[in-house]
């Protein structure tokens, strides 16, 4: 089974069948499975605007929790473009690939870097999308609302490389 780490209330992932979910009232710190985990841990202090930050330090240890899961098990660690995250951790760059989630019908630019370990990306869909929208136009609860495309397709490179 495929585990969500830091799964949002409204998030897509509650409409995909067969995963094992953890949002803020299944406290991600509680898992200790051996499965692959896909993970968006709390990305506002590692962000560009994290100087805008108002976390406390347990949500930011949380980031560097969910990266030792996936090191551990593999699976996908997601992040902001920008994010200050892999460098503090010393990911290894070549694992990571740089995604726009307008590709999977967000409505607006949103680049997304995703570090993969022990998996590899899927073919994502080719766009010519020229969208001139900014992920700051959004409300706050649109623009962290991945699209339903888009947690299908990081299930999908998991789930294909598997036998789960």
């Amino acid at each position: 089974m495929i585990t969500v780490l830091c799964v949002a209330p409204r998030s897509n992932y509650h409409f995909i069948p067969n995963l094992d979910l953890y949002t803020e009232k299944r406290n991600a710190y509680t898992y200790c499975g051996r499965g692959p985990v896909i993970t968006h841990a709390p990305c506002q202090q590692w962000s560009r605007l994290k100087h805008f930050a108002k976390g406390s330090q347990l949500e930011k240890d949380l980031a560097v929790f969910c990266f030792e899961k996936v090191q551990q098990n593999g699976g996908i660690f997601e992040h902001p473009a920008g994010s200050s995250f892999f460098k503090y951790v010393g990911a290894d760059f070549k694992k990571i690939i740089s995604v726009n989630q307008s590709w999977w019908n967000f409505p607006a630019t949103k680049r997304t870097y995703l570090y993969f370990n022990q998996f590899s990306p899927l073919a994502h869909p080719l766009s010519f999308d020229c969208s001139s929208r900014s992920v700051v136009s959004l409300t706050p609860s649109a623009r962290s609302r991945m699209p339903l495309a888009f947690c299908q397709w990081l299930v999908g490179c998991i789930s294909v490389s598997s036998d789960l």
